[in-house]
């Protein structure tokens, strides 16, 4: 099965913040040296929330691909990032509505691996 992308337009908000996470290995010794490590061939993980603002038209198919990609993983570019495999966090997604043909959706995007 082919791995899908999304391509919807996110909005950059005041104070949108990704978060870059490290999963590392630490051993300290009595001499105060310590020795660090990566924890895994991806010891690290980002991030992002997303903002999306339209008409129903436009963004209740984002929202549908939002809602099926929880367990799932998509293609995507984050904000000055590099194309990565990503998936919904889930208990992340709210839609909001603006007007009688407008919403917002918001979600988070958390980093993937192929395994």
């Amino acid at each position: 099965m082919a791995i899908e992308t999304f391509s919807w337009k996110t909005q950059i908000q005041a104070g949108m913040e990704g978060t870059f996470e490290h999963n590392v290995r630490e051993a300290q010794f009595g001499d105060g040296y310590k020795q660090v490590s990566g924890n895994g061939i991806n010891p690290e993980t980002q991030s992002w929330p997303i903002v999306l603002t339209g008409r129903n038209s436009d963004i209740l198919s984002a929202l549908a691909f939002i809602r099926t990609h929880t367990t799932k993983s998509f293609i995507w570019t984050p904000p000055f990032g590099v194309l990565g495999l990503y998936r919904v966090v889930k208990d992340s997604i709210k839609a909001t509505p603006v007007s009688g043909n407008s919403v917002t959706v918001q979600a988070t995007f958390e980093q993937a691996f192929k395994p």
